[in-house]
């Protein structure tokens, strides 16, 4: 089959019909996430401000918070308030729902928008369909079903059910779901946070399942990075576990400097668009 070519001209009249200039995609990693909120806090120092953003699990929560328009400051109050002992920890399997329950008394607790339509920001949460085994984009209608989804992650909770249909947390198929911006923004900007580092030694059964996690979640992004216009990965997360809420410190500051080593070395051309 001959592929399809456009002209120079034809390329720009085709990101001239994208409604927004830049988009921001999350990838999901349990408390690994609070690194996203370091990266915003680079962005909005930098005067960069993403026009929508998609997420899957954590990348998905946190989203949410910039789509609702909460700043670093109150994203990271929020965060030293989770409880870890509520969110229930992995092993032995658990399946159960009071985890989410906490995730969503969070929510309603600091999101005042209980609609995606009104959110201040358009957000595109991803999930995964159990039954097909695909991911799902969902950017419409009420939001603590779709973040309760987008959450839920296999082992340590149960499925969700949304519609007669169960889901699980979108990471599974999709931990950087960049397709929905990729369709509506001339620029796309992807952020990673699970790090894959040289582990020696035997590993416990924790360990395991953390390493078997980290390598599935690399693998399904290892695609969707090469569709990104800029992307980059937060080092110096390796060596911090999915359950360690205790360290928000720590890990927004991981993600603060990436992102600003990142913005020095492209903000010229990122700012442009």
């Amino acid at each position: 089959m001959t592929p399809m070519m456009f002209s120079e001209e034809e390329e720009h009249n085709k990101i001239a019909e994208k409604p927004y200039s830049l988009g921001l995609a999350l990838s999901g990693g349990a408390a690994r996430g609070f690194a996203h909120v370091g990266v915003l806090r680079a962005f909005d120092e930098a005067g960069i401000e993403p026009d929508c953003v998609s997420g899957s699990s954590v990348g998905a929560l946190i989203g949410l918070f910039y789509a609702a328009g909460k700043k670093p400051d109150e994203m990271m109050v929020i965060a030293k308030t989770i409880k870890k002992r509520k969110l229930k920890a992995i092993g032995p399997f658990h399946f159960g729902t009071a985890g989410l329950d906490y995730v969503e008394q969070l929510l309603e607790k600091h999101v005042k928008q209980k609609f995606f339509e009104d959110l201040d920001k358009p957000l595109f949460v991803c999930v995964t369909n159990f039954h097909s085994g695909k991911y799902e984009i969902i950017n419409s209608g009420a939001i603590i079903p779709a973040l309760r989804a987008s959450v839920a992650i296999p082992i340590k909770f149960g499925q969700q059910i949304i519609n007669g249909i169960p889901y699980i947390d979108g990471g599974m198929v999709n931990n950087l779901p960049i397709e929905p911006l990729r369709e509506r923004c001339k620029t796309v900007t992807g952020v990673s946070i699970n790090p894959i580092i040289t582990l020696s030694g035997k590993l416990k059964l924790r360990k395991k399942i953390m390493r078997l996690t980290e390598l599935m979640l690399n693998e399904n992004e290892t695609r969707r990075i090469a569709l990104c216009d800029y992307h980059f990965e937060v080092s110096g997360l390796g060596n911090i576990g999915f359950e360690d809420y205790d360290r928000a410190d720590e890990i927004h500051d991981l993600g603060y400097r990436a992102a600003k080593e990142f913005i020095a070395n492209s903000f010229k051309t990122l700012n442009k668009q």
